[in-house]
């Protein structure tokens, strides 16, 4: 299977606000510089809402919503106009608190009394986050303009939160190949290729992000493994492969997008942010998702088993799951969105840019990560080995 669009395409650098971009990172890119957070801090007995609403609303939480409510999430992931518009009709004020993974945000939960209402973890830690009672079963009846059929079924009902209990997705991506083209001649296609070429013609120019799902799993799928492998005889086969690839590497690190635009890096794994960015500024830069697998990943909305402020974080999901509001936070971060009535709103600069947008036939092999391969203690001694090793 090819990936269905033309590696090539590119953002017209005048198409979208430069200024908007600019003052992003990469939802991921911000994990080489981040430590603790930053800032303040049924289905429950019904099915998903049936009914619809044709104006967004802040509505829904039932009660008094009180006057505070605190959202740990991404850097940059979210409009501030959006949220000063939710305080705005509700009187709520929202305390940012920004993580820049999902573990931190698993300790900070897991420490117990976080503050935290709304939490924004990635797919991988879902099953064990619901497990272990940190997130609860979302109140659907306290969200009454959700609307179930606005939703791209391709990112929900899945595996990790069946029927969506739990979790509604808030924005997807990839992790794909980021390469320039005026320096590698091949048409980067799949993962065995980039392993390849970094082990052999472009020794010294590849790079690696520093996240064990995202590069010990394209690694896996290199060598006809699934991403989310814990077979130990495989484990060790890519153990022992990026072990001999690391000292030809430029480095295993998270900050993927410097050395890629000073030239230091040919080729590199990254992740959709760092893709559009790189994309738009570098005429010669391209951005694959891999035709033989890697992974499809999904940030969601859920609400913290001891929120301190419940009716707050309904009327905020209520709210920010619209339409409207899910639109004009892809149009802030250039993260593409589940609902698809949000992308019918979208402009077309963002809508039909396949670096944002990939075509549906290159999702087709995409796996999402799972919570054994997160909590896989094999996995992550076999990733600070190749890290640790010469």
């Amino acid at each position: 299977m090819t990936n269905g669009r033309d590696p090539a395409t590119r953002l017209d650098p005048g198409s979208i606000t430069r200024l908007a971009i600019e003052r992003r990172i990469s939802r991921r890119h911000f994990l080489a510089g981040t430590g603790a957070g930053l800032g303040a801090l049924a289905l429950a007995a019904c099915a998903p809402g049936a009914g619809s609403s044709s104006a967004p609303s802040a509505g829904g939480g039932g009660g008094n919503l009180g006057d505070t409510l605190n959202l740990a999430t991404w850097p940059n992931y979210h409009s501030q106009e959006v949220l000063d518009t939710f305080t705005a009709e509700t009187g709520v004020a929202i305390n940012v608190g920004v993580y820049g993974s999902t573990e931190e945000m698993e300790a900070k939960l897991r420490a117990g009394n976080s503050g935290i209402d709304v939490v924004v973890p990635s797919n991988y830690a879902v099953e064990g986050w619901v497990k272990d009672g940190l997130i609860e079963a979302l109140d659907y009846g306290s969200m009454p303009d959700f609307t179930i059929a606005d939703w791209n079924a391709r990112f929900m009902d899945q595996a990790f939160d069946k029927g969506n209990k739990y979790t509604i997705p808030k924005n997807w991506g990839t992790t794909g190949i980021a390469y320039r083209s005026s320096k590698v001649s091949e048409d980067l296609k799949t993962w065995k290729q980039f392993f390849d070429l970094a082990g052999g013609t472009y020794d010294g120019k590849a790079l690696i992000v520093d996240h064990q799902i995202s590069s010990f799993g394209s690694a896996a799928v290199a060598m006809g493994y699934s991403l989310n492998t814990i077979d130990p005889t495989e484990m060790a086969a890519v153990e022992a492969m990026l072990i001999a690839l690391k000292p030809k590497l430029f480095a295993i690190s998270s900050d993927v997008q410097p050395p890629l635009r000073a030239l230091d890096t040919w080729l590199s794994v990254a992740w959709t942010g760092d893709g559009v960015q790189v994309v738009r500024d570098n005429e010669d830069a391209r951005y694959v998702v891999a035709s033989d697998g890697g992974e499809l990943w999904i940030d969601s909305f859920t609400v913290a088993a001891d929120a301190p402020h419940k009716a707050a974080a309904y009327a905020f999901l209520n709210y920010i799951t619209q339409p409207k509001q899910a639109a004009a936070e892809t149009e802030f971060s250039l993260f593409p969105h589940a609902n698809d009535k949000a992308t019918e709103l979208l402009s077309a600069e963002v809508k039909d840019n396949q670096v944002i947008y990939p075509s549906a036939d290159s999702l087709v092999k995409l796996e999402y990560a799972v919570n054994a391969t997160y909590n896989s203690p094999e996995r992550a001694e076999a990733w600070a080995r190749i890290k640790a090793s010469a």
